[in-house]
């Protein structure tokens, strides 16, 4: 990635990608008026009397349903519960339709007929359609022009399917919407297959809002601490962790950092080591490290308001990497020769390897 992007925007996902289309927020309607807010006030009770009627009808419905599960229960030995999964299964799922001639035509005229109309004036759906239906034009299409708006249509859609949200907020909620109905078909999937699912949704940057969640159908939950030990929570933080890490510019406590500062290539950060193999290998020294986030490998620090509390030091420069000076070297150096009299194991040893002592083909 280049020093640009780098440095460039990266508070959405939107401007993270400016190559991509994006879906933009709708226009606010105009304010209404007091006699308008008056007859929707009318409406609106109205309509809640009319659903208050409706929940009392469902209700009654549902206790009469209940008794007969509980029946039904009985009378072939199974829990109510499994009759319910059984009745309440379906899916939501519909595999998607070709595009019609029909739809597409809609879709032109609105594009004509709404492109320059303010919000609350648009024509609707209905209009359209009726406008479409009085259009001589469209009545005497030839092959090849039906196919362009066909084309036109499926290009729409699959834009907007594959476009970015405009912002956090959208992103957020997109995320949420799409979780939830997809939890609904794997439990649905569950009930009727019988099989066993996980699904983690974490975010894949720090800036972003969207907030992380998991789904087990079933007990699949208890898999995680019956042969990891930890539970299924533990390894949703760390997936976060890992996300957030991923095809991102990296945190300027690299390598390519180092090789800025020392002028050697091939430098690798060790964290574990860092006073002597960073310290007294190469005499230089990172400064500023905020207080409160362990000194370790960003991809290991536990939670993302430390990652985020890293990279705006680096950013603005309150943490950074310095050359010492020779004084500065011997002593620390001196330090270091101190803690080894004092009996202090300063460098941590290498893990030895499982299979040391054995004798290996070479």
């Amino acid at each position: 990635m280049s020093e640009p992007l780098r440095n460039a925007n990266s508070s959405t996902w939107a401007a993270r990608n400016p190559t991509r289309s994006t879906i933009h927020r709708r226009t606010p309607p105009p304010r209404v008026s007091d006699a308008q807010k008056a007859s929707r006030k009318i409406k609106q009770d109205r309509k809640i009397e009319l659903t208050n009627r409706l929940h009392d009808s469902i209700a009654e419905h549902l206790d009469e349903q209940k008794l007969k599960i509980e029946a039904l229960g009985l009378m072939h030995n199974v829990t109510p519960k499994c009759i319910s999964d059984m009745i309440s299964s379906q899916t939501n799922y519909r595999t998607s339709r070709k595009v019609q001639l029909t739809n597409a035509l809609v879709h032109a005229k609105a594009k004509e007929m709404n492109a320059d109309q303010p919000v609350g004036s648009r024509y609707t759906l209905v209009e359209l359609r009726k406008m479409v239906a009085d259009d001589p034009q469209m009545k005497k299409l030839m092959k090849d022009e039906k196919a362009v708006y066909v084309g036109a249509l499926a290009e729409h859609r699959d834009q907007k399917a594959t476009s970015v949200r405009g912002n956090n907020m959208a992103a957020s909620r997109d995320v949420q919407v799409t979780t939830e109905r997809v939890v609904k078909e794997l439990d649905d999937l569950r009930v009727r297959t019988g099989i066993y699912a996980t699904v983690f949704v974490v975010r894949g940057h720090i800036n972003d809002t969207t907030q992380s969640s998991m789904h087990g159908t079933d007990n699949s939950d208890d898999f995680w601490e019956d042969v990891y030990d930890l539970p299924m929570a533990d390894f949703l933080r760390q997936y976060e962790q890992w996300a957030c890490t991923q095809n991102q510019s990296k945190l300027p406590v690299s390598a390519h950092i180092l090789f800025a500062v020392t002028g050697k290539k091939d430098i690798a950060m060790n964290y574990n080591n860092y006073e002597t193999a960073v310290i007294e290998t190469y005499a230089v020294q990172l400064v500023g490290w905020p207080l409160g986030v362990k000194f370790i490998s960003p991809s290991s620090i536990a939670t993302v308001g430390e990652i985020r509390k890293l990279r705006d030091a680096l950013k603005t420069r309150t943490c950074y990497w310095t050359a010492l000076t020779v004084a500065e070297i011997k002593a620390h150096a001196a330090k270091l020769d101190a803690r080894r009299s004092a009996g202090e194991v300063v460098q941590q040893p290498r893990k030895k390897r499982s299979d040391a002592g054995i004798s290996r083909k070479r």
